[in-house]
C-alpha cells in the first residue's frame, strides 16, 4: 500500500504559467506578425525587380553598349537578381542575423558597382537600395550609417562615371541626401516604436480579456452549483424526507406486531434514508461555501466523522508536514476528491477502517485515501462501459484540470488506496469566514 512517506519523493511538477507573448521588437520582423514592415515586404521585392528590369532593358537597348558589354550586363544583372532572390526573398531577410544582412549588402554592392560603371542606367537601383537599407537592417537607427555609406558610394560612382570632379551641386545633393536619409530613419524609428507599444498594449488587453473570461466562467460554474444544490435540497431531499415520515406513519397506523407489509415497509424506509443521505451529501459537495467556514483539514475531519456516524466504519483524518497556503482551486479539488472517494467506500468497499492522510510537502500536497475493504482490479474497472468507474474518471478529470494526478492502488481482497498529488499553490486561499 502506498503511503504519504513512500510518495514523498514522487512529485508533480508545476504547470507552466500562462503569460502573454513579448511584444516583437524592431528587429523581429516576421511575416504575419501584423506589422507594417511585413505588409510592405512584397512592395520592396516588386520595387527591386521593376527597377532592375528597367535598368537592364535600358542598358541592353542602348546603341552605345557594345556586344561584349551587353554580355557582361546580362550576366551581372542575372547574378544580382539571383543574389537578391536567394537571400532577400528566399530566406526572408528580416529572419537572418545581422552578419548575413551585411553580407547581402556587400555582395549586392560588388555586383552593382560594375553595372553602374558599364552603364549609367543602373543608377536607378539607388531607389531600391535606399528602400532595402531601411527595410532590411534591424532598426531604422542602424539604417542611418547604411544610408550614409550608400550616399557616399553614389557620390563616388558619380565622380567615377563623370570627369572625375564633383561639382558644388553634386556636393549639395549629397549632403541633402544624407540629411534626408537620417531624418527619414528617425521618423520611421518613431513610428515603429509607437507600433511596438501598441502591439504590447493589445497583447496585454487580450491577456486581461482572457483572464476576465475565465473568472466569469468560474463565477458562472459556482453560481450553477449553488442553484443545483438549492434545487436538490428543495426537491429530492425534501421528497425523501417526506417519504420516510410517511413510511413511519404507515408503520404506526399498522399497529404493533408483524404484518405482511412490514418487510416491504422496512426496505422502503432504508432505501429512502439511503437516498436522503446521498442527496444531502451531493448538496454538501456542491456548496462552494464548504471551505469558507473551515480549513481543508477541518473539512476532511468532518467528512470522516460523518462517515463513521452514518456507517459505523472507523474513519479518521490526519495531517502531516508543515502547512502552507493552497490555491482555492487546489483545496476544492482535494475536498471534492475526498468526498467522491469516501462515497465510493460507502457504496462498494465494505471496509472497516478508513484513513485520510493529507501531507504538505515543499512542492505540493498529497492526499491518501486508504481503506481495508474488499478492493478491486483497477484495470478491469477502467475498461468497463457499464457506468462503473465513472467516479474515478470524474476525479481524474477534476484533478487534471487543477494540474494534479490520481493514482489507484488496489487488488481484490487487499483494500484500496487513492493517492492524489497536486502542485504547490500559485495563490493563497482566501480567509475563512468566522
Amino acid at each position: 500500500m502506498a503511503s504519504s512517506g513512500v510518495r514523498a519523493g514522487d512529485r508533480v511538477t508545476n504547470k507552466p504559467t500562462s503569460a502573454p507573448l513579448p511584444a516583437p521588437t524592431a528587429g523581429q520582423r516576421r511575416p504575419g506578425s501584423g506589422h507594417a514592415w511585413d505588409r510592405w515586404a512584397p512592395a520592396w521585392h516588386g520595387l527591386f525587380a521593376l527597377v532592375l528590369a528597367l535598368a537592364t532593358v535600358g542598358a541592353l537597348t542602348d546603341p552605345r553598349t557594345s556586344g561584349r558589354d551587353r554580355l557582361l550586363v546580362a550576366g551581372l544583372a542575372a547574378g544580382l537578381a539571383a543574389w537578391y532572390w536567394l537571400l532577400a526573398r528566399g530566406h526572408r531577410m528580416w529572419r537572418l542575423p545581422l552578419p548575413w544582412r551585411l553580407a547581402y549588402f556587400a555582395g549586392a554592392a560588388a555586383v552593382w558597382v560594375p553595372l553602374v560603371l558599364l552603364h549609367e542606367a543602373y543608377f536607378l537601383l539607388a531607389f531600391a537600395a535606399y528602400a532595402q537599407v531601411f527595410a532590411f537592417l534591424p532598426t531604422p537607427r542602424s539604417a542611418i550609417p547604411g544610408a550614409v555609406v550608400l550616399t557616399g558610394l553614389m557620390t563616388a560612382l558619380t565622380a567615377a562615371t563623370g570627369d572625375g570632379e564633383l561639382s558644388a551641386v553634386t556636393l549639395v545633393v549629397t549632403v541633402l541626401s544624407v540629411a534626408v536619409g537620417v531624418g527619414l530613419a528617425l521618423f520611421i524609428d518613431a513610428i515603429m516604436r509607437e507600433s511596438t507599444q501598441r502591439h504590447q498594449l493589445i497583447a496585454e488587453l487580450e491577456a486581461a480579456r482572457t483572464e476576465l473570461a475565465g473568472a466569469e466562467h468560474q463565477a458562472g460554474v459556482l453560481e450553477e452549483r449553488q442553484r443545483l444544490a438549492r434545487e436538490i435540497h428543495d426537491t429530492l431531499a425534501q421528497g425523501f424526507t417526506s417519504i420516510v415520515v410517511l413510511l413511519e406513519a404507515a408503520e404506526a397506523a399498522a399497529g404493533p406486531g408483524p404484518h405482511p407489509a412490514q418487510r416491504y415497509l422496512d426496505q422502503a424506509r432504508r432505501t429512502a434514508r439511503d437516498s436522503l443521505g446521498e442527496a444531502r451529501s451531493f448538496v454538501w459537495a456542491l456548496q462552494p461555501q464548504a471551505l469558507e467556514t473551515a480549513t481543508l483539514p477541518e473539512a476532511l475531519e468532518r467528512l470522516t466523522e460523518r462517515l463513521s456516524e452514518e456507517t459505523g466504519v472507523t474513519a479518521r483524518a490526519t495531517v502531516t508536514g508543515t502547512r502552507h497556503p493552497l490555491a482555492p482551486d487546489t483545496e476544492a479539488a482535494l475536498l471534492r476528491t475526498a468526498q467522491e472517494g469516501l462515497a465510493n467506500i460507502r457504496k462498494h468497499a465494505q471496509a472497516n477502517d478508513v484513513v485520510l492522510t493529507l501531507s504538505y510537502t515543499a512542492d505540493g500536497v498529497i492526499l491518501d485515501i486508504r481503506d481495508d475493504g474488499r478492493g478491486f482490479d483497477p484495470a478491469m474497472v477502467a475498461d468497463r462501459r457499464d457506468g462503473t468507474g465513472l467516479g474515478l474518471r470524474g476525479m481524474r478529470a477534476r484533478l487534471a484540470a487543477a494540474g494534479g494526478t490520481l493514482t489507484v492502488e488496489s487488488a481484490p481482497g487487499e483494500g484500496t488506496t487513492l493517492v492524489v498529488e497536486l502542485p504547490a499553490a500559485s495563490e493563497p486561499a482566501p480567509a475563512r469566514r468566522p
